[in-house]
Formats: C-alpha cells, sequence, structure tokens
C-alpha cells in the first residue's frame, strides 16, 4: 500500500527564526544607544522637546499593529543577514565614541538612525519574512521624526521661515491699520520692534505637527496618498495658525507696548498647537473615513491572528 507524500509545509506552519520576544527585545537594545544620543537634543532645543514623545508613540504603534500581523514569511540568507545585523551592532561603538565628544553634531544623529533601522529592519525580516518586514516598516520609520535636522539646512530653512512669517504678518497688520514694516526677521511698530524667533516663526509647531501627522497616518493606515495630503495639510496649517500668532502677538505690542507680547507668547503658543494638533486630528478621521467607503483602507480586512 503507497502512503501519501507528506503535506507541504504551508507559511502558516514556518517557525520564524527569531520569536517575537527576543526579537522586540533585541530592537529595543539596539535603539536605546541611539535614543540616548537623541535626548541631548531633546533636552536642550525646545524645537525637538517632542521627541521624548516619540519612542512611545512608535511602541503603541506595533502594539496596534500586533493583533492584525500577517503570517510570518520565510526568510532568506539568514546566514549573511546575521552577519550584517552583527556589524551594525558593532558600528555602535565608534558611534558612541563619535557622539561622546561630538553630542550635537547631526552626523552622529544620522549614523544611529541608520544603524539601529538598519538592524530593526533584518531583525524583523528574520522573525517574520517580508511581510513582516514591509507590515512593521511604518513604526520603526516614524522614530526618525524625532532625529535632529542636520544643522545646515535647520538653520537655511529656520531663517528663511521666520522672514516669511515676519514679512506676511507685518503686511496683514498693515492691512488692519497698525504701521509695521518687516526687516528681515524683525517686525517695526510704532511701540518698539519685535524680533520673529524660531518658537513665533512657526518652526517648533511645524516639526511637531509633521511628527503627529505621521503618527495619525500610522495609527488610522492611511494609504501612501491620504497620508502625504495629511503631512501637507499639516505644515500648512501650521504655518498659517503661527503667521496668526505672529499677527496678533505684533498687534498687542503695537496697542499695549512691547512688553505685552511676553504676557501672550508662551498662551499664544499653546493655543495654536492644540489648533493644529486638533485640526490634523479631524482630518485624519475625515481621510480614513474617505478611504474606508471608497474600499482603500485595508485595516482589519484580512488578518491572522495567530500565537507563537
Amino acid at each position: 500500500m503507497l502512503s501519501s507524500p507528506p503535506e507541504s509545509t504551508s507559511t502558516s506552519m514556518v517557525k520564524p527564526m527569531i520569536t517575537p520576544l527576543y526579537l522586540w527585545a533585541a530592537i529595543v537594545a539596539f535603539w536605546i544607544p541611539a535614543v540616548r544620543q537623541w535626548s541631548y537634543d531633546w533636552s536642550t532645543n525646545p524645537q525637538y522637546f517632542y521627541g521624548w514623545a516619540v519612542p512611545f508613540l512608535a511602541a503603541y504603534l506595533i502594539y496596534d499593529r500586533w493583533p492584525q500581523r500577517p503570517v510570518p514569511g520565510v526568510a532568506k540568507a539568514t546566514g549573511f543577514l546575521m552577519g550584517c545585523a552583527i556589524l551594525l551592532a558593532l558600528l555602535q561603538i565608534p558611534a558612541r565614541w563619535f557622539g561622546e565628544a561630538n553630542s550635537d553634531w547631526w552626523p552622529v544623529w544620522w549614523l544611529y538612525a541608520g544603524i539601529v533601522t538598519g538592524c530593526s529592519f533584518i531583525l524583523i525580516y528574520l522573525g517574520g519574512g517580508m511581510t513582516w518586514a514591509r507590515y512593521f516598516a511604518f513604526p520603526i520609520l516614524f522614530v526618525l521624526t524625532a532625529v535632529p535636522w542636520p544643522t545646515y539646512f535647520e538653520i537655511r530653512f529656520v531663517q528663511r521661515l521666520m522672514g516669511v512669517d515676519a514679512e506676511i504678518s507685518a503686511t496683514i497688520a498693515s492691512l488692519m491699520g497698525i504701521p509695521a514694516m518687516a526687516v528681515g526677521n524683525l517686525i517695526q511698530t510704532p511701540t518698539g520692534v519685535l524680533g520673529v524667533n524660531e518658537a513665533c516663526s512657526g518652526i517648533r509647531s511645524l516639526q511637531s505637527s509633521l511628527m503627529a501627522a505621521f503618527f495619525l497616518t500610522g495609527l488610522y493606515r492611511l494609504k501612501l496618498g491620504g497620508g502625504l495630503l495629511l503631512v501637507a495639510l499639516g505644515a500648512a496649517i501650521a504655518f498659517v495658525c503661527n503667521v496668526v500668532r505672529t499677527t496678533f502677538l505684533t498687534y498687542q505690542g503695537a496697542m499695549n507696548g512691547i512688553e505685552a507680547v511676553g504676557q501672550w507668547h508662551d498662551t499664544a503658543g499653546f493655543v495654536i498647537l492644540g489648533v493644529v494638533l486638533f485640526s490634523l486630528f479631524l482630518i485624519s478621521r475625515f481621510l480614513e473615513k474617505s478611504e474606508m467607503k471608497s474600499g482603500k483602507l485595508s485595516r482589519g480586512t484580512v488578518t491572522h491572528d495567530f500565537k507563537q
């Protein structure tokens, strides 16, 4: 009597090379030195205070996706990839040496970003194949929103943004009957000169709004078009709101003296930040519902909830 041939092992029965517990524990261990390096700038630069929240938000995105994770795929070239992961891990040693001597040097920040991102993708691939690497790519890449921008680019961008903000705000104030003239990032009023710094120019709310837009894109699983639209609208809303803020402070300075600007500066900033974040939340929910109606949103459609 002929025996039937053994059934081929399905993808769902493939035992992952790395179990989930060890997988995420290793990824966290890789990210700790990078977060430690970036935290120097998060603590000293007000533009990046939001960075402290990013690792926790990324962890929540992973937690939110975990119940609907796909069946793990088969990892190939595992020996080669393990060697690459070990090599990247060893690169953290010279990166730390450079970081200790140059804690505010942006190439060190992005060197760490490249190392830990590469290690994370390798480990996720070894744990669940390409299906997991694609599925968990967004939460891993989301952490990069907390990495400080290259200094040269940031300075040029901030200076340009401050000048544009001052010019538009002075023009609006003039249309309101308030004599105001922009000179670089300064606004001259009858009662004194108002300086448009990084906070007033919107760079702080712009960076935090970009982070929030990316987070909401990942949380509601928006498609590429919806995500890019949300990010673009977030940047636009942040800039418009900060023009309103600067115009309001110019009005206060012109009507009640420059001293009045200090009384309203922080309050206006918090109000603007709240408006931006709430607007992003409403827009993201609208985009989510639109994509669900059109059948483009894949959240919760085909899932494989399995236990390791």
